[in-house]
């Protein structure tokens, strides 16, 4: 046992730009590197003596050097020096630990489960009372799935306060995720990469999260009490989620594919991340309420870009998406925000998320439904986005640029639209109130702005190479289309075309002071046939 400077508040106040007060927004940084006794244990030091040959089975080196940080009031440093060490059996994180790791590779020989956890699958924690003001900093952490692929987590943690992951490489993880949060508050995983995941003996890849972000239900992790604790105060920054060097990818960055009734995670901050391929996400938003996604790449995932929805049908409340970069999406959409079905027959759905914010987004090549999506939301805005190329997923479909279904009042507001197959902007099925003011279509295979089912006012747009309407209203009731601007609306061989369409479903719609001259020849101003309508002061 060495008592070497290698001091876990130094090593906090080194990291400041990432988690200090600015950066997490929440107050309090994480625990984990606050305090300790500076005391540090070297593993490969008498009389513990791990070999770090590759060979060697150090798995008692390793055990009994953490037995000897565990004695240390307050907690100590477990040092790893640079090699490769073999290590067949879990290794449990006492409070207080911090392990460094910086050059060393740790590999598991054996279907060992998790090569680094705080708890064991009997002792019964409840709360945040577990083994917290836990540290993991540097080294490469090889699961080996496909050679062992008993599913497990590489890292877990659970019912704890204060986790920090940093610096680390987690390669190869069977059919379970590379770090579980369970139960934990104040966590962070910092500048990490998560490269491989194996099918193992588990779950479809595209169900697996890199870091599962999740509340502690039985059969969800085997770390008692099931008490359903959720996570509070969470930090992913820097991370990239790789494509497989060796295997195929995770299924997503983050999120969670379980949880429970009633149970919501709060203060969820995504930002800065890189996801290069995904089976199934980037990022999933999973019973997140007061959250943030901001400023990450992804691309290449096979079915949302960025995905908010509850598995249990929870409510999403207060999350901004903000500032993302999605591109080739194949077989979905780029943001979408969903509300589950459960029953057909009588229809019923999860309850509906509030306080949304989407905006400064760039979404590009999506092949689906819509590059953003949202459902069944109350006070939601899409602003500021930009998306580029849609493509639908059969010659039938209607890859919309943006969509905005069953959220009244829903502000959609100042979005740049090119390239789509599809509407660029549809409104649909009680959007009562809606606002669709500021935008930009260029060039869809539909119409330009759709706005159905209630939409209240569309203001100060500017669409052009819309096919046969360049804005259409349907089923809507006072709603007023004043100040846009409509450029060359494409006829279809058959079909009439107009620059503003009003259905017979529609009362009292105002179309007023649009510039509609440049719609192109062969096609009408306005076709009125509503109820009630105005049509006055267009430039035709």
């Amino acid at each position: 046992m060495r008592g070497r400077g290698m001091e876990r508040r130094a090593l906090m106040l080194a990291m400041g730009g990432f988690v200090g007060a600015a950066a997490w927004g929440g107050g309090a940084a994480p625990a984990a590197a606050a305090g300790g006794s500076g005391v540090v244990v070297d593993v490969t030091a008498a009389p513990y003596g791990a070999k770090g040959d590759g060979t060697t089975d150090d798995s008692a080196a390793f055990q009994a050097a953490l037995t000897a940080v565990k004695a240390v009031p307050g907690g100590a440093t477990l040092l790893i020096p640079p090699g490769t060490y073999a290590i067949r059996t879990s290794l449990v994180l006492g409070a207080g630990t911090t392990v460094i790791a910086y050059g060393a590779t740790i590999v598991r020989t054996g279907d060992s489960g998790a090569l680094l956890k705080n708890f064991d699958t009997v002792t019964q924690v409840y709360g945040y009372e577990g083994a917290g003001s836990v540290a993991v900093l540097g080294g490469t952490w090889d699961m080996r799935g496909g050679q062992h692929p008993k599913q497990s987590d590489a890292m877990g943690f659970a019912h704890c306060d204060g986790v920090l992951v940093k610096d680390c490489t987690i390669l190869d993880t069977p059919s379970a995720h590379a770090i579980e949060l369970n139960a934990v508050r104040n966590a962070a995983v910092v500048n990490c990469v998560f490269d491989g995941h194996h099918p193992g003996d588990g779950a479809s890849l595209t169900t697996k999260e890199a870091v599962q972000i999740t509340c502690a239900t039985e059969g969800n992790l085997p770390a008692p009490a099931y008490d359903l604790t959720t996570c509070e105060d969470i930090l992913i920054t820097g991370c990239t989620l790789k494509a497989g060097t060796t295997t195929g990818p995770f299924g997503a960055l983050c999120g969670d594919h379980w949880g429970a009734k009633g149970k919501s995670h709060r203060r969820i901050r995504v930002v800065g991340n890189t996801v290069e391929k995904s089976g199934a996400y980037g990022v999933h938003v999973a019973d997140w309420q007061d959250s943030v996604v901001a400023d990450n790449t992804i691309d290449g995932v096979a079915l949302h870009g960025i995905y908010l929805n509850s598995p249990q049908g929870n409510a999403l409340s207060g999350i901004t998406v903000s500032g993302n970069t999605v591109r080739n999406v194949d077989g979905s959409g780029g943001i979408t925000v969903s509300v589950p079905k459960f029953t057909t027959v009588p229809v019923t759905y999860g309850a509906r998320h509030s306080d949304l914010t989407i905006t400064g987004n760039t979404v590009e090549s999506v092949k689906g439904e819509a590059a953003i999506y949202v459902s069944r939301t109350d006070g939601v805005a899409v602003t500021r986005n930009t998306v580029t190329g849609t493509v639908r997923l059969t010659d039938t479909g209607n890859a919309q640029g943006i969509h905005v279904q069953e959220c009244p009042n829903a502000v959609v507001t100042h979005n740049t639209v090119t390239d789509v197959q599809g509407d660029g902007i549809g409104l649909d099925t009680n959007v009562t109130g809606a606002v669709v003011a500021g935008n930009t279509v260029t060039t869809a295979t539909n119409y330009g702005i759709h706005a159905a089912a209630g939409a209240g006012a569309i203001r100060g747009n500017r669409v052009t190479g819309a096919t046969t309407y360049g804005i259409r209203i349907t089923g809507a009731a006072d709603t007023i289309c004043q100040g846009n601007t409509i450029g060359t609306v494409t006829t279809v061989s058959g079909t009439a075309a107009a620059a503003v369409a009003v259905t017979s479903t529609c009362t009292g719609v105002w179309v007023v002071g649009n510039d509609l001259s440049g719609r192109g020849g062969g096609t009408a101003a306005v076709s009125d046939l509503g109820a009630g309508t105005t049509v006055s002061g267009n430039l035709v």
